[in-house]
């Protein structure tokens, strides 16, 4: 865990959350978004321990966020509204993902650096 960049740690923290959402939305009975936090906390929190996983994995999932939050505000009371709080959170997440990915980039870049 002390190995981890800034980047790695804020996806694991946010993977982390994104699970807990999704259990709370399951118990909910909100099954769509339920299944959609916790296969993308869960796949945040796996691509963590690498920095090239991770990288990847912010990038799509910034992509996939911002499009959730398209369509959830775009449809209110669909399957993906996750209401004004949520689809802000989500949002939030799209932009979250994009700082970790270009975080990750930054790491790759300082390491290379260090490499004689």
């Amino acid at each position: 865990m002390a190995n981890l960049s800034w980047p790695q740690r804020a996806a694991l923290a946010l993977g982390v959350a994104l699970l807990v959402w999704g259990v709370v939305d399951l118990v909910l009975g909100r099954i769509p978004l339920g299944l959609f936090h916790v296969i993308t906390g869960g796949a945040v929190a796996a691509a963590a321990f690498r920095v090239r996983a991770e990288r990847f994995t912010g990038t799509f999932l910034a992509l996939v966020f911002l499009v959730v939050f398209a369509v959830g505000s775009g449809t209110p009371g669909g399957p993906l509204d996750a209401g004004t709080v949520g689809n802000s959170l989500h949002l939030l997440l799209g932009f979250a993902s994009v700082a970790i990915a270009e975080g990750c980039v930054w790491c790759e870049q300082r390491a290379r650096q260090r490499l004689p």
